[in-house]
């Protein structure tokens, strides 16, 4: 059976696998945009992430700072960009490594300060161990210092010393560059949706589709985690959005289940929340199933109300529209569904079998940046934001004593139990990723069945059950 599993896996369609090629004025678009809005005269600097040991001599894998990315595309580390929107010339400027022979053999070619200029397009580059003593006499005489910490020790270290040293003559103010570029971020233009947004939602979808087909009663979650990798690399996905949950039977209402070692078994449901990362930009995608292809009447039934709720707080994406109303629509929807089923008293109770909110941005990372609020108020929704919406139901036994918490009486508690426990330990969550248009909204997941019959009849084709 799982030898059959993997030689399938050999013959899986692939979307495109060419290697990502970065459109470098999209970056220098941005670095322009983003110096728009720094106060004259004044410096930004980001440093890179540093690399982290695993164990001994064993590097983490290195992912670039996101905003040092976005701002650049230069993914090494040992980096730092300053950029100076008010200089005559060298408005960007680099701090790279420098090449060595000896360690590209060992890690890989490095870009060095030729390549910082001629492909990165930087005004003039130095290497990085000159970053400390070059920084004194690039920090403005009196105007804001734009840099955040926390990022880079190292780094830091370098920025403490000199702002110590120079705010002893001046009023030096240090501005965090986050929430601009969080602004900037929050909006997906057609280099980010070029660059990476569409292609890791793309193969993604693909991956879940894969998934599905792949299934069967015995497996062990890991096997699943194991098909969405196999995919993404075979597409061209270098890493993970995020770590795979893959969590069936009590592990399918488990939030954030990252385990994925259970056997699974004939008649659970198992929840996929897996997605690829592409030019540095994540998708987020869940899909629940059965694990024996066919979903039984309660599964139907959990299942069937949140793809409803999805579907209520799809429908209202268009400009204009607060984003707290998807939350709201469904809300209603699963609240009015729970007490149908008995689960709840009133719907304003949903929380106890929902857990969670419904809606994040996405892009460079999977819980992306940017604000839901403003001055308080809920976030209308503006043309090309990318978001999930995520509604999910989770049947879990401690939801009792939650009840018993928001004053449900004993007796209360016992009727709903009887209805309750039949479902016992399905959890089912839909997640699908959304980009709003000028006139309302795409569905880049769309791909992937969300469907009960589109799942059944696609898990009957690959012979989940009959293997």
């Amino acid at each position: 059976m799982k030898r059959l599993v993997f030689i399938l896996l050999l013959f899986v369609t692939s979307v495109s696998a060419h290697p990502l090629v970065l459109d470098m004025n999209v970056f220098a678009e941005r670095r322009a945009e983003f110096m728009n809005m720094l106060e004259p005269h004044s410096i930004a600097i980001f440093p890179c992430k540093p690399v982290y040991l695993r164990n001994l001599d064993v590097e983490y894998e290195y992912r670039q700072e996101s905003n040092f990315y976005y701002l650049s595309g230069f993914e090494e580390p040992e980096a730092v960009l300053v950029i100076r929107p008010s200089a005559l010339q060298h408005k960007f400027i680099m701090f790279v490594r420098k090449r060595d022979q000896a360690r590209e053999t060992y890690d890989g070619a490095r870009a060095g300060i030729e390549g910082a200029m001629s492909e990165f397009r930087a005004d003039t580059a130095y290497l990085f161990d000159e970053f400390k003593t070059r920084i004194r006499n690039l920090l403005p005489a009196d105007a804001p210092i734009y840099y955040t910490f926390g990022i880079n020790p190292q780094v830091d270290d370098i920025m403490r010393e000199n702002v110590v040293e120079r705010r002893a003559s001046g009023n030096w103010p240090i501005i965090d560059p986050s929430p601009i570029l969080a602004e900037m971020r929050l909006i997906k233009t057609d280099g980010d949706l070029r660059m990476g947004m569409r292609k890791a939602v793309e193969i993604s979808a693909l991956a879940h589709i894969e998934a599905i087909k792949s299934i069967e009663p015995g497996m062990n979650e890991m096997e699943i985690q194991a098909v969405f990798e196999f995919v993404y690399r075979k597409n061209g996905s270098p890493r993970n959005g995020y770590p795979c949950i893959v969590g069936s039977g009590p592990n399918s209402t488990i939030l954030h289940y990252t385990k994925n070692n259970r056997r699974m078994l004939d008649g659970d449901m198992i929840l996929m929340d897996c997605a690829a990362e592409y030019g540095y930009y994540s998708a987020d995608i869940t899909r629940s199933v059965p694990v024996n292809g066919r979903f039984n009447p309660r599964q139907r039934d959990i299942y069937q109300l949140v793809l409803d709720a999805q579907n209520a707080a799809m429908r209202l994406v268009k400009p204009g529209i607060m984003k707290k109303e998807l939350d709201d629509a469904a809300d209603s929807v699963l609240g009015n569904g729970l007490v149908k089923l008995g689960f709840i008293k009133k719907k304003e109770d949903v929380m106890l079998f929902t857990l969670h909110k419904y809606a994040h941005w996405i892009g460079l990372e999977v819980h992306d940046v940017g604000s839901y609020t403003i001055k308080g108020d809920s976030r209308p929704l503006q043309a090309g934001m990318c978001f999930t919406i995520e509604p999910g139901i989770y049947v879990r036994p401690d939801v009792f004593a939650k009840m018993k918490r928001n004053g449900y009486s004993d007796d209360e508690i016992a009727a709903i139990r009887k209805r309750v426990e039949p479902y016992m330990y399905i959890g089912v969550r839909i997640e699908d990723d959304i980009l709003v248009t000028e006139s309302g909204y795409i569905n880049l997941s769309a791909s992937a069945p969300r469907e009960i019959d589109e799942i059944e009849r696609l898990m009957k084709q690959a012979g989940v059950g009959n293997r």
